[in-house]
Parts: structure tokens; sequence; C-alpha cells
């Protein structure tokens, strides 16, 4: 970490996966936003590179069970995102998404944003859902092929570099969403008169911005790098 101004924010996740609470905290794109160098996400963000030093500096090495995914295999990698990520996020979705309509005809009326937020809702299950379904039926299955096969494996996608592209369009796609949520409700805080499941919608839409985030993040900083490195002949 010793050339901080050069790298991007992506690099600095993927290596040092405690930097990922930092980049939440101040509100720093990590994940479609991982090419951006630190120091240039530092200044968007209102802090300097030494402030976000001493913030690295007060927290330890990696999360609690934290895995170093660089040194795993795509296939390992793969693996862990379909457990760990796409699956919730398909049960998490489904929760929101009746949780969002019960609040809507709850306080709708007093509250015209829970209409936005029922609609986001409901772009997020169509946005997200066919693209972890191709991921797990198309690029997955290939890319492990790749890694574990002598032999380069049929595709009606051509090079890696096509199916990746559009990946990478469609993470854009849930970002915008997920910051258009956050505009709508203003940071996920409820208002004064929010029953519990007001809070608990707001609640559970904010823990699914930051786990989307690493979802993200994972994939575009390091499962495709590699995958794409893997096709090339250099990993």
């Amino acid at each position: 970490m010793e050339t901080l101004t050069n790298r991007t924010v992506g690099e600095i996740a993927a290596e040092v996966p405690a930097a990922i609470g930092i980049f939440e905290r101040y509100q720093i794109d990590y994940c479609c936003g991982g090419r951006t160098p630190l120091s240039d996400a530092c200044a968007a963000a209102g802090i300097t590179l030494d402030d976000f030093r001493s913030a690295l500096d007060a927290t330890s090495a990696a999360p609690e069970g934290g895995l170093d995914w660089t040194q795993r295999t795509l296939t390992e990698l793969h693996t862990y995102l379909v457990s760990r990520y796409h699956v919730h996020a398909r049960e998490e979705l489904d929760t929101i998404s009746r949780l969002a309509a019960k609040v809507l005809s709850v306080h709708g009326t007093r509250h015209q944003e829970l209409a936005s937020v029922s609609g986001l809702v409901a772009a997020l299950i169509d946005d997200m859902l066919p693209h972890m379904l191709k991921e797990e039926k198309v690029l997955f299955p290939h890319v492990e092929q790749l890694e574990t096969s002598d032999e380069t494996p049929a595709s009606c996608f051509g090079s890696l570099e096509n199916p990746v592209r559009v990946m990478l369009m469609e993470h854009e796609s849930v970002g915008e969403l997920l910051r258009a949520l956050r505009t709508t409700t203003a940071g996920f805080v409820p208002p004064d008169d929010a029953c519990f499941s007001y809070r608990e919608l707001y609640n559970r839409l904010a823990a699914f911005e930051k786990e989307t985030h690493e979802h993200i993040h994972l994939e575009n900083n390091v499962y495709f790098p590699k995958a794409l490195a893997l096709e090339c002949g250099g990993a």
C-alpha cells in the first residue's frame, strides 16, 4: 500500500478487503467505479489520502473469516459467488419486494416516495435475476471449463470479452438503481412516523446495497480480470 496514489479503488478493495468498509463509510464506489484512482475517489468523497491511510491503519488486514480471492481459483470464486450472493440476493429481493408493497399500501398516501421505492425494487428484480441466471448457466460453466480442461471450450459468444462487457454494463445498471434507492430514501433513513415494517424495509435495503456492492466488486475487480487473463493464457 506504499503507492496508494497510483492504485484504483477496485485494486485496493481486491487486495485489502478491510478497505471495503472504509469505501462504504465514505460512499466511494469501489464496484462499478472500481477503475477510479484512489486519489480521485477520495477527493470526490471530501477526504484526503492521509484520512484514508489513517482509517485503513485502524482496521484489521481483512474482515473476520475473509479470504484473499485473488489467490483462489476461478471455480472456487464462482462457487462462492453463487452460494454467498446469488442465493441470498434472490431470497432477499423477494422479501424486500413483498415488504415494499406492504409498506406502500399502508403509508403510500403520506409518503409518496414509497411508490418510487417499490418501482426501483421491481427494476432491481428485473435486472438482477436474469443477470445471475446468465452467469450461472453460461459464463461460470464456460470459465470453469477454461480453467479445468486442456481443450478450449466451444461457445456461442466468441471471446470471453463479449459476455464480460455485457455483465459490466448490467452491473452499472444495478449500481444506478441502488444509487437511486439511496437518494429516494434519503440514505435509507425512515421518517419519524415509520412503523416496524417501514423501518425493516429501509434496514434491509441498506444491507442489500452493501452486500450487492461486495458482490459486484468481486466479479468486476477479481473474477472478470482473472477469467480474461486465463483465456489469454496469462493465468
